[in-house]
């Protein structure tokens, strides 16, 4: 989606001459040359100027860029690209991101690590640079926490597939096996629930330990979204020193149980954009518990979810690393082996007791989702998911969702009770979906907010 932009006085431009037969132009130089009424936009995405034969008017169609602009453009383009090469080379090229050479070279962090500043201590200053940063963080969470996971498969495609109508509302339930790969063929179970509507439905996507836990489907369906459910554990079983089907298929990735669940999460949308009945400007993924961090992770590494919904998902999901309160689960605890370890990459066991030199916490997730929306559930008797971190990280991670230009789409919900999914917790999460999506703010907006309070929380002790 193109962001609003009123003029070009003060813009930045950046000229990539690697493609054949094309520019690529990014905002990353100073040109305070033009100043007109332009499309009703803030910044413009990178864009290119193709070779001959490109037509202007679909360029600027495609782009979201008036063609008015665009013609001036191309008259100026000379002048733009002298500027563009003559700044670029005049400034020193970021670092990319690498690790350490030794875990025990990481300092001790007083605060939580800043999202604002590249790893070479550079500012981030507006949205252009966030997009770097953004390369940063996810390099840093797959390195530190996660595992890397391998990059979309050449195809997804279906077998078994079966339909017939849901007993418990009005609507069509369809089952079926998605075969992830040409060659590894994995395969995945999902169920798809569709409401009785015509045309493109924003979706609801859930992990599930097995398909069939229908009693949310009634209520997802009236109001008019299509609901997934898919069983992460054709993927990776929840048991550990197991190796599992995908972590076989691809024995080069280090991916722990978690990144291997939100891959498959990731394949759901693959297929999602095989289908003509899909918004796929509105899909949402929603986990609770363990499927709550599978839920952020997915979020946070694929931008085709629109918007973003863990539910009580504690440590290593919308909790915090360093601040907590008593009783929690903590690093040390649910990376030992016998417990959880294998949901993540074995490096993050070694901060576990010196959460203080980890370089990461979960505010960087919540980052990563910006500016798309989130909403981190939690109940407030559930102490074990640390509701106090989940707060934090939402409040940490607030400044990236305002330099987006999209505050309101950083939200907590909490409602009193234990540990689980319930229809408060879906009814919280429909209604701020039915905001995003259909622009029906709720009567009561507030109770999304909580963490723009004022608050203090104390670091663990390093």
């Amino acid at each position: 989606m193109p962001y609003p932009v009123t003029s070009l006085g003060g813009k930045r431009l950046k000229a990539d001459l690697s493609l054949p037969n094309a520019i690529s132009l990014k905002w990353d130089v100073k040109l305070p040359i033009l100043e007109s009424t332009l499309c009703p936009s803030d910044q413009i995405p990178t864009t290119r100027i193709s070779g001959p034969g490109r037509d202007v008017g679909q360029l600027a169609s495609e782009r979201g860029i008036c063609h008015d602009w665009m013609m001036k453009f191309r008259r100026l383009y000379p002048l733009f690209l002298t500027l563009a090469l003559i700044t670029e080379a005049s400034q020193p090229a970021l670092a990319e991101w690498s690790p350490p050479e030794a875990l025990d070279d990481l300092p001790s962090l007083a605060d939580l690590p800043e999202l604002m500043t590249f790893s070479d201590g550079s500012p981030v200053h507006n949205a252009v640079d966030w997009e770097r940063r953004r390369d940063e963080l996810k390099a840093m969470i797959e390195y530190y926490e996660y595992g890397h996971l391998p990059p979309r498969p050449d195809q997804v495609t279906v077998e078994d597939h079966t339909s017939g109508p849901i007993a418990s509302c009005e609507g069509a339930e369809e089952r079926l096996t998605l075969v992830i790969g040409s060659q590894d063929q994995l395969r995945m179970r999902i169920a798809v629930y569709k409401p009785q509507a015509d045309g493109k439905l924003p979706v609801i996507i859930r992990e599930e330990h097995a398909l069939g836990h229908i009693e949310e489907v009634p209520s997802i369906l009236a109001r008019g979204f299509l609901f997934v459910e898919f069983a992460r554990e054709d993927l990776d079983p929840d048991e550990p020193d197991v190796i599992g089907p995908a972590q076989q298929a691809y024995p080069e990735y280090d991916w722990g149980t978690l990144a291997v669940w939100a891959w498959g999460a990731m394949r759901v949308v693959d297929y999602l954009e095989t289908r003509d009945d899909v918004d796929l400007t509105k899909v949402g993924i929603v986990g609770h518990s363990r499927g709550g961090k599978m839920a952020l992770l997915a979020g946070a590494l694929d931008e085709r979810f629109s918007l973003v919904a863990p539910n009580g998902s504690g440590c290593g999901g919308a909790g915090c690393f360093r601040i907590e309160q008593e009783k929690v689960e903590t690093l040390e605890l649910i990376t030992r082996p016998e417990r959880f370890g294998y949901w993540f990459h074995p490096r993050l066991r070694w901060f576990a007791g010196q959460e203080d030199r980890l370089p990461i916490d979960q505010h960087f997730l919540k980052a990563l989702v910006a500016p798309r929306a989130l909403i981190c559930t939690d109940a407030t008797e559930d102490i074990w998911a640390n509701p106090v971190g989940n707060e934090s990280t939402s409040r940490a991670a607030q400044p990236v969702f305002d330099l987006l230009g999209t505050a309101d789409n950083n939200a907590l919900h909490f409602r009193e009770g234990q540990h689980d999914l319930t229809p408060a917790d879906w009814t919280a999460i429909l209604d701020f979906a039915d905001w995003k999506f259909h622009d029906k703010v709720p009567e009561r907006t507030a109770p999304y907010f909580s963490h723009h309070e004022v608050q203090q929380y104390k670091l663990l002790d390093p």
